[in-house]
């Protein structure tokens, strides 16, 4: 098949131009642009025939000074006719709020000074981004820009990579002394309406959107930042802004100045629901009362016993079986494909080893529920293994019938497919979140709380703390984070205000805490929560379903870490929360192995032929356990892929977190008890350090483990190595 690949000549005058072909989905990099000694400013200032109107914006937005200096920029610079072309759509929107959304005249001197300064911002990244190797991703990847709100980058079957589908690029690659330039034919269009609006005016979600309009629940999705009690956007800020006392971490760090409020929106278009047999509003009525009409057997949600199930016309209620219906479809964080889980990748940051497996649990606007999404990659019936799905349910998952591996397909068959995300009509971007559109109907049904999550769900912290995620915190990289420092570049972490989420309380204000940005740390995922000092703080955790739980914590044992005493509870009231427990010591030193082993039954890898079966029994009965071997230090990563035998294992055994010796002591996780957990109930984790006058402490949560006893306790396959 070929695909056309038109992109104007290098080297020459922008308006030669030559086709290519490709076999592949490849962009063609064999005849990129050379360094010319310029600025990015120089170089549209050169081209202005062809960049005259975009050179308007930048000089009346002002930055056009910042592209003329030093740095490291990337500019995707419209040409004339895409600016001509986006100023009209602008100024004859028929459905605009505000007449010609507020333009005096139809040219880009009808722009106001702010929408200048907004079209400017969104066509700048205060970091280099190359078209091969950031912006030419077939499965779309979201791009960072000095406005603060990405926009897709996505390569498509023609060869062609367009920004939100629409800006194609011609010619990129145009290097400067301070960045590069990406020519495109077009403005990146960006909405400004909220995620309802952009779901109202796309005629494909027709019966979507009425259902959620006759739900009352557009209002709800219309909030785009945190606020005062008045109605203004809460400010953030701190007066420290270095690392950790006493340690290489020096800042200025980043810190948030705001809040945004994003949403994901998963939404079954007219043509899956027509599959269905659902063709009007009342088709999908009739659907959720077979659906979620019973629902109350198996979903406990809060007050269930004075709120029944509505199988009734106020679609408002609640617990009326569409406004169930719709609300299992949303997730408060905005993310778009790219970023629903930690997806497989070239880079050597992505740390999964030996076969692990990218997914992720969010919870809904369905009360105290949640979804998993997966990217399995080694099983993937009904699709590739690029292909994104909600609640896939695979038989005994997280346990494993081979010492070391990941376990035979004889054990772990595929017993539910679940809802695929449809890439191609995915990543509809609003100003406040994305929609995916799903191939089925998707329903928090039986199968979800006894099946799909009755699995050992370990979530990372990067997902409980949902304001990670609308932030582009979460999964930035170092270049990102530091291109939004103001008080300098250093992107290695993001320092953050302890009043900033809805799921974490301080006890006090001698807690510090900060994320570590992607890296290549020893951490699921790559990042980490971290923080010091005489902390004392709680975090929800997330709602799973009714039952008796095994509850782990991961940590690095550090020289400079404390005594942690953990708490559990119903609410954030630390009187009525109970000890897991007796104070758990992480201090054990990095630099010698005998305190771990006296505390934990540790043995070496050089100390055991048995695989360390033997040694986690042990470990396990001191309430410790390794590592998982699903992922290491990226840096040390060499083994990505599934690995089919023990002995394949052994032979690699420092490429994971379970075994990495010669860094210190291994991860290590705490099992902090069993316990009981109510769907219908917030269930609270608290950490106290018991010692006291010290600033230098350190703290470190990757992420927590649920586990369903019976799943712990299973007498025929093992958990857990993966």
């Amino acid at each position: 098949m070929n695909k056309n690949i038109v992109k104007i000549a290098l080297g020459v005058a922008l308006g030669a131009t030559v086709s290519m072909t490709s076999c592949n989905r490849e962009p063609d990099d064999s005849n990129l642009y050379t360094f010319t000694g310029q600025t990015i400013q120089d170089y549209l200032q050169e081209n202005d025939s062809t960049f005259h109107l975009f050179n308007i914006i930048l000089n009346r937005s002002g930055y056009d000074r910042m592209m003329a200096s030093y740095g490291q920029y990337t500019c995707y610079a419209p040409i004339n006719s895409g600016v001509e072309k986006y100023v009209d759509s602008l100024y004859n929107d028929t459905l605009a709020k505000v007449p010609n959304n507020g333009l005096t005249e139809n040219s880009v001197w009808g722009l106001t000074d702010e929408q200048c300064k907004e079209i400017a911002l969104y066509h700048l990244s205060a970091m280099m981004n190359t078209y091969i190797e950031q912006l030419s991703h077939y499965n779309g990847k979201e791009i960072s820009t000095m406005l603060n709100t990405p926009f897709i980058s996505k390569l498509g079957d023609d060869g062609i990579v367009r920004f939100n589908d629409m800006a194609e690029v011609t010619s990129y690659d145009h290097e400067m002394i301070n960045g590069f330039v990406h020519v495109i034919n077009q403005v990146i269009p960006r909405s400004t309406r909220r995620v309802s609006e952009v779901l109202e005016r796309n005629p494909q979600f027709s019966i979507f959107f009425e259902a959620l309009e006759l739900c009352g629940l557009q209002d709800s999705l219309t909030v785009d930042r945190k606020t005062n009690s008045d109605g203004s956007v809460k400010k953030y800020h701190l007066d420290n802004k270095v690392g950790r006392p006493g340690s290489s971490f020096k800042g200025p760090y980043y810190v948030p100045a705001e809040c945004k409020i994003k949403f994901t929106i998963f939404a079954e278009d007219n043509e899956v629901f027509a599959k269905h047999g659902i063709k009007n509003f009342q088709d999908l009525k009739d659907s959720c009362v077979l659906w979620y009409g019973n629902a109350d057997k198996w979903y406990d949600y809060p007050d269930k016993d004075k709120n029944p199930i509505s199988t009734g016309d106020d679609y408002t209620n609640p617990f009326n079986v569409v406004n169930m219906f719709i609300r299992y479809h949303i997730v408060k964080a905005g993310m778009s494909t790219s970023k629903l889980v930690y997806a497989e990748s070239t880079s050597e940051n992505w740390n999964f080893a030996f076969g692990g497996e990218p997914f992720d649990y969010y919870e809904t606007m369905l009360p105290h529920t949640l979804i998993k999404i997966w990217q399995p990659l080694y099983q993937a019936e009904g699709g590739s293994r690029n292909d994104l799905w909600i609640n896939r349910w695979r038989e005994n998952n997280t346990l494993t019938d081979e010492v070391g591996t990941f376990g035979s397909d004889a054990k772990h068959r595929i017993l539910r497919q679940g809802c695929k995300i449809e890439r191609a009509k995915s990543n509809i971007q609003s100003y406040n979140g994305y929609i995916h559109t799903i191939n089925k109907p998707l329903i928090y049904d039986e199968m979800v709380p006894t099946r799909v999550l009755h699995e050992r769900m370990r979530i990372d912290m990067g997902t409980m703390l949902y304001e990670l995620i609308n932030n582009d915190i979460r999964y930035a990289t170092q270049a990102e984070i530091g291109a939004m420092n103001l008080d300098g570049n250093d992107g290695g972490m993001t320092r953050l205000p302890l009043d900033y989420f809805d799921n974490f309380v301080s006890y006090n204000t001698k807690t510090a805490i900060s994320w570590y940005t992607t890296g290549a740390w020893r951490a699921w995922q790559a990042d980490q929560l971290s923080g010091w000092g005489e902390n004392d703080f709680a975090f929800r955790l997330p709602p799973v379903p009714t039952g008796d739980y095994e509850i782990r914590i991961i940590y690095p044992p550090m020289a400079n870490s404390g005594l942690q005493q953990y708490y559990i509870g119903t609410s954030t009231n630390p009187s009525s929360m109970q000890p897991m427990g007796i104070p758990v010591d992480a201090r054990y030193p990095n630099t010698d192995i005998e305190a771990d082993r006296m505390a934990s039954g540790y043995l070496r890898s050089s100390e055991f032929d048995d695989f360390g079966v033997a040694s986690d029994l042990v470990m396990r009965n001191h309430g410790y356990m390794r590592a998982p071997a699903s992922f290491s230090r990226g840096t040390y990563n060499k083994v990505k892929g599934r690995i089919t035998t023990p002995e394949e294992l052994i032979a690699t055994i420092s490429n994971c977190c379970r075994y990495e010796e010669g860094y210190g002591t291994s991860m290590m996780r705490k099992i902090l008890g069993v316990y009981h957990l109510e769907q219908n109930q917030n269930n609270w984790i608290r950490l106290k350090n018991l010692l006291q006058g010290y600033d230098q402490l350190g703290f470190s949560i990757d992420f927590i483990e649920l586990v369903p006893l019976d799943v712990v306790n299973n007498q025929d396959l093992t958990e857990d190595w993966y």
